[in-house]
């Protein structure tokens, strides 16, 4: 059992189709999996506007600032498609969680 104590939402749109962007991101699971500190992964899409958001749920607030700092957060604009002008990246601390703890 693990305790959220930061979250991080990136938000943009993508120049993929929909379909490319599935396949890409199942393949990435796994990098995702090994990042130090991070509990939890979502995948958000609204296909209307094609814009894809990312909301990750960290152990600790150094977690989510070295995975931001790291080589794979860094590759997200190239790999993702993301069309330059439309990145959105907000941070947050988890003040109250409906349960305790989150298992990963």
């Amino acid at each position: 059992m693990k305790t959220a104590e930061a979250l991080l939402s990136v938000k943009f749109n993508t120049s993929l189709k929909l379909e490319e962007l599935n396949e890409l991101c199942q393949a990435d699971l796994d990098y995702f999996r090994s990042v130090r500190g991070l509990i939890q992964k979502y995948y958000i899409v609204d296909s209307s506007t094609r814009t894809v958001s990312g909301i990750y749920l960290f152990e600790t607030k150094t977690a989510r600032a070295s995975y931001w700092a790291s080589k794979l957060a860094r590759s997200i604009p190239r790999r993702y498609g993301l069309i330059p002008g439309t990145l959105r990246v907000e941070q947050f601390d988890v003040m109250i969680t409906l349960n305790d703890t989150i298992t990963a």
